[in-house]
């Protein structure tokens, strides 16, 4: 007689999930607690154990244990057939209190109850009498072996004697079972005499039919240019959820089995495919057994689902990904390896098992309602397997540090840079109306149809050399001889203008008699229209083309700014069409006060292969940046752009994981490379329509960001409010940026727009009166060292914001939330 210490096994405990449970997956980052250990004294080996889940003693109620038949037995049944079942004496199954172990021989077993790998398929079935209350349940056992010592049986997930294993596993244990009662079905104690003499409520285990679900046996969590892949080997195991119906389906005990075929979803390389670097879960088939159960008068009490084997059938599916993933960086670890997998031969263990509590699609496939759970061992025949690159070389695990974890997933950490003993740029030599101003005004004198007036100009260098300018709001000619706008001149929301030299052609949707926006409003709805932001000169597919930002507007009201931004969108243009995009990707975006396209650094000039793309969280005042990336040069690959983080220092996949970096920053801006730091350009926004334009520069792309004090301030704007060049309290200056298109070593020029809130349709009215005022204005500078001291502007949320709000210096009109052109 032995005293046996037992412990909570690794195949899934049965739960009492019936159709009306949740079953939704707990998203805390923490290992599961262990069961406490339980003793029994038990004389032979023992393969299964178990307890009642509600403490009520199992003394006196009548047990059931069969060892079910394999695989290719169970494959081979037909409708009608009888299930085979080898049932176990009596005598097998220890009980005391609310605990039971059943003892296995391995050689009392016939070679059709047992399955590959040296697994038995347990089934147990526990009448209580009293309280004519029935459990169903059961599970997988391996058999170690004759020539292991210690347990003979123990969970088929546990790793094999020899292999590394978790820090909190010392050994494998014999499988433990939570016994679940639910009221007995009518007629379940036939017969009469000793509870020993009773047939079992099971009496024929009766075959119905065979169905097929899908089964979750892991997943991968890229970010950025990672990927994420898996391998199932012939010799894999997994263990998946059975299911009773007795009165309502409940999961009820489980079921081991190998794979049987190699399955693998490459992390990299030739046959990846898309999906690599895209969250997915990695789904094999399974075939359920339908079977009826039948008293030994031929009554049936309860039906039940099987799991028999897989199919042979794989594919990959797009997952979420989840909110764990970098919550705790005591689970993280940065990978110096090119490629990582877990496994316990390669730096892993088997520690805890990964598990999926929706794991088969048994709600549907099944039609049950509910779905079963899936139990899967680390082990070098399953595992998964990372491509990791400079982007994305941190990994987390759920629960535990990577090499443990029950689930692990790609992280990308940001490093920050010391902008240490770094020459930071002050402007010097600052000059008005620079070129190309004058080429501009003398084009809108003269042009019968073309550019005479525009806002955002944005500018990107075509391959060719020539200068491609990008306008929201444009007026088209002629003007009047008088040098006045004619109240018929067509106003489109968006337009280009290409500079050759000193000449300039302007390029819109439509015809020429009939001009419309580059971008038009969708399905014609003149309510809507899209203004742009910035564009580059993108790689898409190994050639060039124009990718330009977009944002979608909806006037919603009368009132002049009563409008609002819908949604943001990547339109990309083939160099000798620019009419109107060859493609239109959607931004993902859920946070309708974030515009993104401010501004964009190309990969070519970022230095590290990403292209960052700009934005700001928007406000009447003291505008907030955001900072987004996307590796290479293509801005349509929106499903790959991250978000930074600058709280956690990491890049977030989802957008409302992002957060503000600093403040003062306007609608639009520019951040250009100089050097080795980038200089941020922009109107200060901590004012409402303040005259200033500013400079602040960092040593790195994303952000930290800083001025010098006292020299931040390039430029004040003229034209501003009732002291400004127009006398006019309605004239307001907005959204400066540079151009590096126009750059010439440390000489560069920036641009502004200059508008009024006067928007009346007449010849008295400010953009028809004098043309002169919707143009941009171009100032140029020399970008010269400063050593003076360096302060950081604050981040703060929009509430702050609109707190803080105060009009500039001889304006009298409030605030705004967007200062753009005239919306018609």
């Amino acid at each position: 007689m032995a005293v046996l210490p037992l412990s909570l096994g690794n195949a899934p405990v049965p739960s009492a999930r019936t159709a009306n449970d949740s079953i939704g997956a707990s998203s805390a980052a923490k290992a599961p607690t262990p069961p406490q250990p339980v003793s029994l004294d038990v004389d032979g080996p023992v393969a299964l154990t178990g307890r009642s889940s509600d403490g009520t003693s199992l003394e006196g109620a009548r047990f059931s244990v069969w060892a079910g038949a394999n695989q290719d037995v169970l494959g081979a049944l037909k409708p009608g057939d009888a299930v085979p079942r080898f049932k176990l004496p009596r005598s097998a199954v220890t009980v005391e209190g609310d605990e039971f172990a059943v003892v296995l021989r391995r050689s009392d077993l016939k070679k059709q109850y047992v399955s590959d790998g040296d697994i038995v398929q347990l089934e147990v079935e526990i009448y209580d009498p009293k309280r004519n209350r029935l459990a169903v349940t059961g599970g997988s056992v391996r058999s170690r072996g004759a020539g292991e010592t210690g347990i003979p049986w123990a969970d088929p997930l546990q790793a094999p004697s020899g292999a590394s294993r978790s820090r909190s596993a010392a050994k494998p244990n014999p499988v433990l079972l939570d016994v679940r009662f639910v009221d007995a079905p009518s007629g379940p104690q036939s017969g009469a005499g000793s509870a020993a003499d009773v047939p079992p409520p099971c009496y024929l285990k009766q075959f119905l039919k065979h169905a097929k679900a899908w089964a979750d046996i892991g997943e991968t969590y890229p970010v950025d240019d990672g990927g994420g892949g898996m391998k199932f080997n012939d010799e894999a195991k997994a263990t998946y959820e059975a299911a009773v119906k007795i009165g309502d389906w409940t999961a009820s005990g489980s079921k081991t089995f190998s794979s049987g075929r190699t399955m693998e979803w490459p992390a990299s390389g030739i046959g990846a495919g898309a999906n690599a670097g895209k969250p997915r879960k990695y789904q094999v088939e399974l075939e359920y057994m339908l079977y009826s159960c039948q008293n030994s008068g031929g009554l049936e009490l309860y039906q039940g689902w099987d799991p028999v084997r897989h199919t042979g059938g794989n594919r990959d599916e797009s997952v979420t990904r989840p909110a764990w993933i970098g919550s705790d960086m005591d689970h993280c670890t940065q990978v110096s390896s090119p490629n990582w997998s877990r496994f316990d031969e390669a730096g892993g263990s088997v520690g805890l098992a990964w598990e999926g509590e929706h794991g088969v699609g048994a709600k549907d496939a099944l039609e049950i309602g509910i779905d079963l759970s899936v139990k899967r061992e680390w082990s070098t025949k399953s595992e998964i397997m990372y491509s990791m690159t400079e982007g994305a070389n941190w990994l987390c695990g759920k629960d535990d540090v990577p090499g443990h974890a029950s689930k692990i997933a790609q992280y990308s950490k940001v490093v920050l840079k010391t902008c240490e003993n770094r020459q930071f740029p002050v402007a010097k030599q600052v000059e008005a109306k620079a070129a190309p101003e004058k080429t501009f005004l003398d084009y809108a004198k003269t042009t019968p149809n073309g550019w005479t007036g525009g806002d955002s100009t944005y500018s990107v260098r075509m391959p060719d050399g020539r200068i491609l300018w990008m306008f929201s709001d444009t007026f088209l000619g002629p003007l009047n001889s008088d040098g006045t706008r004619p109240t018929s001149a067509p106003l489109v929301n968006s337009s280009f203008v290409i500079q050759n030299g000193s000449r300039l052609q302007t390029v819109t949707g439509g015809t020429a008699a009939n001009p419309r926006a580059i971008m038009p409003p969708p399905g014609g709805d003149t309510s809507r229209w899209y203004w742009l932001g910035d564009g580059m000169i993108a790689d898409v597919d190994g050639k060039d083309h124009l990718q330009v930002i977009f944002h979608q507007w909806h006037k919603y009201g009368s009132g002049t700014w009563d409008f609002k931004l819908e949604r943001m969108v990547v339109a990309t243009f083939e160099l000798g069409n620019l009419k109107s995009p060859v493609s239109v990707k959607e931004v993902p975006s859920d946070n309708a006060g974030v515009q993104w396209g401010a501004a964009v650094l190309p990969a070519s000039k970022s230095g590290d292969g990403y292209t960052y793309i700009y934005g700001i969280e928007d406000a009447p005042t003291n505008k907030q940046l955001r900072v987004a990336r996307v590796k290479g040069s293509d801005l349509s690959k929106v499903d790959r752009w991250m978000f930074l983080n600058f709280d956690r220092q990491a890049w977030m996949t989802k957008e409302s994981e992002g957060d503000n970096t600093m403040g003062g920053v306007a609608n639009e801006f520019s951040v250009t490379k100089w050097n080795d730091v980038f200089v941020l350009v922009s109107q200060d926004s901590t004012e409402a329509f303040s005259s200033k334009i500013r400079i602040w520069s960092s040593c790195q792309p994303l952000g930290s960001f800083s001025f010098t004090n006292g020299q931040d301030v390039i430029y004040r704007m003229p034209e501003v409010g009732l002291w400004g060049s127009y006398g006019d309290k309605n004239i307001f200056a907005y959204n400066a940026h540079v151009h590096p298109t126009l750059a010439s070593g440390d000489r560069w020029t920036l641009s502004y727009n200059v508008n009024s809130f006067d928007t009346t349709v007449g010849s008295s009215g400010a953009h028809y009166k004098d043309p002169s005022i919707y143009k941009p204005r171009f100032v140029s500078f020399t970008l010269a060292s400063s050593t003076a001291s360096r302060s950081a502007p604050q981040v703060s949320g929009p509430e702050a914001a609109v707190g803080s709000a105060r009009q500039s210096e001889g304006t009298a009109t409030p605030p705004c939330d967007v200062c753009r052109g005239v919306p018609r």
